[in-house]
């Protein structure tokens, strides 16, 4: 857990030096255009320049959203937070048969390169956290303690 709270400090640190908070006017208007359409119902809407490409974060359904645009309005990357009901049932068998004990805590949706992945962290009793990675045929990509 100690490691988990100096990564992050430490993600947020350097998303701070490189990345720029927008206000909305300051998001080309294409980009802008094209979220507010595909995402009229979003809600804690934020934006933010890293290097050249925007990225978008907020709520929709309450579940947590992130999207990366290139400047032209490419999506490049998607981030979306999923309930265990949204999981293919590959994924889930392989939860169920690989990390017995386990329990779910979250699930996010990776969408890069016209592939998708789910990030899945899972909880044993009060001490024990993973973070798996899993393709959609359930197959592990990687494993972390956390």
């Amino acid at each position: 857990m100690k490691t988990l709270r100096i990564t992050t400090l430490a993600i947020f640190a350097t998303a701070a030096i490189y990345a720029q908070d927008l206000k909305q006017n300051e998001v080309p208007t294409n980009l802008l255009n094209a979220f507010q359409k595909t995402y009229s119902n979003a809600s804690d809407v934020e934006w933010e320049l890293d290097s050249e490409t925007y990225k978008v974060e907020f709520d929709l359904n309450d579940l947590e959203q992130e999207i990366w645009y290139t400047k032209d309005g490419i999506i490049v990357k998607r981030e979306m937070e999923i309930t265990e009901k949204d999981l293919p049932s590959a994924v889930l068998s392989a939860i169920k048969s690989k990390y017995v004990g386990y329990k779910i805590d979250s699930i996010e949706l990776i969408e890069m390169d016209n592939k998708k992945t789910y990030e899945v962290e899972l909880e044993k009793g009060w001490t024990q956290e993973l973070k798996v990675v899993f393709d959609v045929n359930g197959d592990v990509l990687s494993s972390v303690e956390d």
